[in-house]
Parts: structure tokens; C-alpha cells; sequence
């Protein structure tokens, strides 16, 4: 079975130009440029049993050399993600909430950030 995070990068890469990156950007990469991780997963049980139902939060934070870019790069993903609901790459996703949204200037990089938190629910397989 796909992760979400699998899901969502093969979902997000055409509409970021490829320029989507797992944990950390590589060193000197092109910019704009987005990473993303794992915030959290919680996994709802019965008395019996795992349900499989999932709400997983992943945060994406979008890199600039200017903060109009940043933020251009981050609304691009909460126009894709926002209330999505259907078929991600192989996940059926219920529901998918933007739940935070913090901007900052990263003084030793000389980078805008514009950061989003997400949370995906699902059923895993």
C-alpha cells in the first residue's frame, strides 16, 4: 500500500515544477523550492480492533528568495490540497484541512518561508 507521503508528492510534483523535496532541499537546489514532513499520524481503534481510519498531518514549508514567491508557492499548494476529497495516487482521501499557515525570513539563508500544515483523513487498505 502507498503512504501519504508518497501520494501526495507524486500528486503535488507536476504543480510545484518537480521542485518538491522530503524533509530538507538540497543543498544550492533551484528556487522556489518546497519540503515537506511528517507532522503526526493517528490511527482510530475500536474496542477490538484498528478501524483504519488514519488523520495524518504533513507540513509543507515553501522556500524564496523573495517572500511574494514563497507565498505564490505555498498558495499554489493550498489550491491543490485544500478540502480535496477522491482518489490521490492510489489513497482514497476523505477530507484534507489546512489547519496552519506561518510565514518567516530565515536571516542565516537569506530565504522566505511560508509554511502549511495540513491534515489528511483517510482509510489505509
Amino acid at each position: 500500500m502507498m503512504r501519504l507521503e508518497e501520494a501526495v508528492s507524486s500528486y503535488l510534483q507536476p504543480k510545484l515544477n518537480n521542485a518538491l523535496y522530503p524533509f530538507l532541499l538540497p543543498q544550492k537546489c533551484a528556487l522556489p523550492a518546497v519540503a515537506y514532513f511528517p507532522v503526526s499520524v493517528e490511527r482510530l481503534h475500536s474496542l477490538t480492533a484498528d478501524t483504519g481510519f488514519v488523520k495524518q498531518r504533513l507540513q509543507f514549508s515553501s522556500f524564496a528568495k523573495s517572500y511574494k514567491q514563497a507565498a505564490e508557492t505555498a498558495k499554489t499548494i493550498q489550491r491543490a490540497l485544500q478540502n480535496f476529497t477522491g482518489a490521490m495516487t492510489g489513497l482514497t482521501i476523505g477530507s484534507v484541512l489546512l489547519l496552519d499557515e506561518v510565514s518567516d525570513y530565515e536571516a542565516d539563508t537569506g530565504l522566505y518561508a511560508v509554511s502549511l500544515e495540513f491534515e489528511f483523513q483517510f482509510e489505509e487498505g
